[in-house]
């Protein structure tokens, strides 16, 4: 698998279309966090139904997992930045991608105002990061579960890329079942949805995934930016 090509870097950052998507992208992702602390305000001043029973949280023991979601949440940021580097050719999808992911998850937020279960793990502060790495009420789906497996997605062809992300994925869905800070459904409805949005950002993004072809930024060809 290849690592590391600096004429990527070289060839991407020269193409007046690369350089406009990343803006976007990151206009997108913005947006999309922004979308997620306003949601969030909203469940907080909105009145919120009464909490439910769950087929799996009823019958888990509760694990004080607070902190491996919010440093897990962290470290794997940090991998997304380092993989970005070496695969700059995927800095537009991903950007628009996860930003779509938490505009769309922003809006189901919102439909599903449950009540905090009496036995979630709270969050260990109220720093701004914690708040955003950990929420509370934000239930379908989770964002813990999603953003790894999201990315996972992305990266399909990437195996050991895929593999980390794949056992981020499987190891959050755990803890935040363990820590009761999801019910079930938030959980496992992400390998639904996750999916699906994958699959529309593809479509309305195509232009962005022809930068993930090797064609384009095999450093053994003459870099062609995508026209379509």
């Amino acid at each position: 698998m290849r690592w590391f090509h600096a004429d990527n870097h070289r060839f991407l950052w020269k193409d007046r279309h690369f350089l406009l998507s990343v803006l976007i992208g990151l206009a997108i992702l913005g947006v999309g966090l922004e979308c997620s602390e306003l949601a969030r305000h909203h469940l907080q001043h909105a009145l919120h139904g009464k909490w439910e029973p769950d087929l799996l949280l009823d019958h888990l023991p509760v694990m004080e997992l607070e902190y491996f979601l919010v440093w897990g949440m962290e470290l794997l940021l940090g991998f997304l930045v380092v993989i970005s580097f070496l695969y700059p050719e995927y800095l537009p999808f991903s950007l628009k991608t996860i930003g779509l992911l938490y505009l769309i998850r922003s809006f189901f937020i919102i439909l599903t105002p449950l009540g905090t279960r009496p036995d979630q793990v709270l969050a260990p502060s109220e720093e701004l990061f914690y708040n955003l790495a950990y929420g509370s009420n934000e239930f379908f789906f989770s964002g813990h579960v999603s953003f790894p497996f999201m990315l996972a997605l992305i990266f399909w062809h990437k195996p050991l890329i895929r593999y980390i992300l794949l056992v981020a994925t499987v190891l959050f869905a755990v803890a935040v079942l363990l820590a009761h800070t999801h019910y079930s459904i938030d959980v496992f409805a992400v390998f639904f949805m996750a999916p699906t949005i994958f699959g529309l950002s593809r479509y309305l993004f195509r232009r962005d995934v022809l930068y993930t072809h090797e064609h384009y930024t095999n450093e053994k060809t003459k870099y062609i930016p995508p026209m379509v």
